[in-house]
């Protein structure tokens, strides 16, 4: 089902909406490898700030108060900039998908070929609600793991350079930092994946039971304005009160699931900032490192810890995100095979040896009775 959402969507690369698709990816892509730049130069510019402040030189620290604003400046245009192509780019995408499903839900043709609810539960708001998350998560999602390469790649660069080797025990670690972040990171994302596997699954549960309790929502009001029978009305609340329950279940087990995930991040938020500092600081205290290479480590220790584990982190919103894209599978695929009905019942059956239905002779290309 996700492979057959992500040929659907991506039509809109195909189609005549693909100069407007690719000049928004593209500059999506762009915005994402200014925005690292950016963060190189904020981490350069922690170096020169606190060697003025280590060296009490006041000409430096007001060089480096200026040069931050003009980094901040730099830092709003870049964001504005990601934020337009980015929005502009899920509002688009979106538009393409819901045109082409609500065209072909709404193609005239037999009642047979109509009755698309009687297969696929509440398609319209699999098309407005799980369209718009299947859409705009999966430009969030691809975005941050671009930005996962991008800036782990140039920050362990920056690890390796300024943080140096390190010896223990009589032995020269060279790329102590790099191998440090690794080794924090990897332990992060191991627990927040035997954490939170189980929330994948009750986050997709979670929104299955949702689109079944707005389907149950909706036919209900449409019981109650056809039938005002007692019973029946009463058959109706049973069974809304029987989606309701389930819902609440389905909410608690995200319920638990997120908690047991914030008593590693809660933790993880407190240690990583710390981490560099403990592991830079008997270099320092050594003469071996500046405060402006000890608090540069730290800065890009961070940004690679952050960026390594931003899959963890974004497990929920993986989660969600698979789950409408499903639902959004599901509908194309009864949509796909009500079309396929229909063209066979278009077919006109072909006449056999050039004979031709006239007047009120038989239909051609059938057999006479008793013919062999």
């Amino acid at each position: 089902m996700i492979r057959r959402f992500v040929l659907l969507a991506s039509g809109f690369w195909r189609g005549r909406s693909r100069g407007i698709a690719w000049l928004l990816a593209l500059g999506f892509l762009g915005c994402l490898v200014a925005n690292t730049f950016v963060a190189l130069a904020v981490n350069r510019w922690s170096k020169g700030f606190f060697d003025a402040l280590q060296a009490r030189e006041a000409d430096g620290i007001i060089q480096s108060m200026f040069q931050l604003a003009i980094l901040g400046a730099v830092t709003s245009v870049a964001a504005i900039a990601t934020l337009q192509c980015r929005m502009r780019l899920q509002v688009g995408w979106r538009l393409w998908l819901t045109s082409n499903l609500v065209e072909r839900w709404l193609q005239k043709g037999s009642s047979r070929e109509r009755a698309i609810s009687h297969s696929v539960d509440n398609p319209e708001a699999r098309i407005a609600e799980d369209g718009r998350l299947a859409v705009d998560l999966f430009v969030d999602l691809a975005g941050g793991i671009t930005n996962i390469f991008l800036v782990s790649t140039s920050f362990i660069f920056v690890l390796w350079r300024v943080g140096g080797s390190y010896k223990i025990f009589s032995v020269t670690v060279p790329g102590f930092f790099v191998l440090a972040v690794v080794l924090y990171a990897s332990l992060t994302s191991l627990g927040m994946w035997i954490l939170g596997r189980p929330l994948v699954a009750s986050v997709e549960q979670k929104a299955a039971a949702e689109g079944d309790f707005r389907y149950a929502l909706t036919t209900v009001r449409d019981a109650l304005e056809r039938d005002d029978v007692v019973e029946r009305r009463h058959g109706h609340r049973t069974n809304f009160r029987v989606r309701v329950r389930r819902l609440a279940r389905k909410w608690a087990a995200v319920i638990e699931g997120q908690t047991r995930i914030m008593f590693l991040t809660s933790a993880n938020n407190l240690l990583a900032p710390a981490v560099p500092l403990l592991l830079g600081a008997p270099k320092y205290l050594a003469g071996d490192m500046t405060l402006g290479d000890l608090m540069q480590a730290a800065a890009a220790f961070l940004q690679v810890q952050l960026s390594l584990n931003w899959l963890a982190d974004n497990a929920l919103s993986l989660a969600n995100w698979s789950a409408s894209a499903r639902r959004i599978a599901v509908l194309d695929l009864a949509l796909e095979k009500r079309e396929s009905e229909g063209e066979r019942e278009n077919v006109l059956p072909f006449p056999k040896d050039g004979a031709a239905a006239s007047g009120g002779g038989r239909a051609a290309g059938r057999p006479e009775p008793g013919a062999n």
